[in-house]
């Protein structure tokens, strides 16, 4: 029987398949999800994402595998959950687990935060945010007084919107015992 991915079901990341022309659906196979998964991350990047590995997916309301790929060379996972069935059409949605911020992701979120408290200037992060609680990366605010070194940790892990915790930079004086 084959399946054929029907288009975007919502703007954030649902895919619809068919089913031929039989009034039950079988279940979706690891590589029937692989490629639904390939084909709608594929959409919001330059690189496709590879390899791919996935569980089946029963066509079930609130039924739900996880993907695991490899995107820009970090390992990433998505929540794969059927949202309807009707008839012989299953629609599902992809949702993936934001595990990092990359530091083009990061750098304007810091921007804002620190726009929002009044303070203005350039930033730039030189490293990626794991979005585990406690891991700090460390960004420079360029301002008219001079560079101001902060210290950045994620308040809330992978949810979303991700609340960030911005301090000064304390390492020189916690290394010169102050």
């Amino acid at each position: 029987m084959r399946r054929r991915v029907a288009g975007t079901v919502t703007a954030l990341a649902g895919l619809a398949l068919l089913a031929g022309c039989s009034d039950e659906v079988p279940d979706f196979t690891p590589t029937q999800v692989a490629d639904a998964v390939a084909e709608q991350v594929g959409r919001s990047t330059t690189t496709p994402p590879s390899p791919i590995s996935c569980g089946g997916l029963e066509p079930e309301v609130d039924a739900r595998t996880t993907c695991t790929y490899v995107l820009e060379d970090r390992t990433q996972d998505a929540d794969v959950v059927v949202s309807a069935v009707d008839g012989t059409e299953v629609e599902f949605r992809v949702d993936p687990v934001r595990t990092y911020l990359t530091t083009t992701q990061l750098t304007p979120l810091v921007a804002q935060e620190l726009t929002d408290e009044g303070s203005t200037g350039e930033v730039t992060c030189l490293d990626d945010l794991d979005l585990e609680l406690g891991i700090r990366v460390y960004c420079t605010q360029t301002t008219e007084a001079g560079p101001v070194d902060l210290a950045v940790t994620a308040r809330s892990g992978a949810a979303d919107p991700v609340s960030l915790e911005i301090a000064l930079d304390d390492r020189d004086a916690s290394q010169n015992g102050q």
